[in-house]
């Protein structure tokens, strides 16, 4: 009886054995494997560096047109008096920037100087983008900034950490939804064309 056991113990240690050394011996599908294991943090890496560089090309995009409206607007080449009419000029500008004219917030303040220019945060307590921004086109000689604000709906979004008690964002998302505020910017001083009569918008 214990012979009869061993032997068909040692019979069934014989072919998982056997069977062992088969497995170790077949590679096939071991490419498709490891393209698998590579694949998905490869295609994170490639659509990370393409939306890393539409935001880039966006911002770039959109202080172009930002300041070619505000040139405009200095040398009294257009008639715009309103944040809607700032607005469409520059997204008549922009090229590939979704929903622009929905989207699109803009700033114009008028300040005593280039030294005293204060850029105040476009963003809420909540983190999200200000509804209502001052529009103050001054008068001639003035010192004027201009700011376009977009949120720009990033396809890959990041977890955010709590590090010491505050959160800390990865990635290129600086709003509270995930999103990024793209920006553009100019500053100049207006044609001094007739008497000044802006007041100062800095506060």
């Amino acid at each position: 009886m214990m012979r009869s056991a061993v032997h068909y113990l040692s019979q069934k240690f014989h072919q998982i054995t056997q069977l062992s050394k088969l497995f170790k011996k077949n590679e096939d599908g071991v490419v498709a494997v490891e393209f698998a294991f590579i694949s998905v943090p490869f295609l994170i890496f490639t659509f990370t560096i393409l939306e890393v560089a539409l935001v880039f090309y966006a911002e770039i995009n959109l202080t172009h047109a930002t300041n070619e409206t505000a040139r405009r607007v200095r040398t009294l080449q257009s008639a715009i008096s309103s944040p809607q009419d700032f607005v469409e000029d520059v997204c008549n500008r922009v090229f590939f920037f979704p929903d622009c004219l929905n989207k699109l917030k803009v700033e114009v303040r008028v300040h005593d100087s280039f030294s005293n220019i204060n850029e105040l945060n476009p963003l809420n307590g909540d983190g999200e983008l200000k509804e209502n921004f001052i529009f103050n086109l001054g008068g001639p000689g003035s010192v004027i900034t201009v700011r376009t604000f977009a949120e720009w709906d990033l396809i890959a979004q990041f977890p955010k950490f709590t590090i010491d008690n505050k959160e800390v964002a990865i990635g290129l998302g600086n709003m509270a939804n995930g999103n990024r505020l793209v920006e553009g910017f100019a500053a100049f001083r207006n044609e001094p064309l007739g008497i000044s009569s802006a007041v100062p918008s800095n506060n």
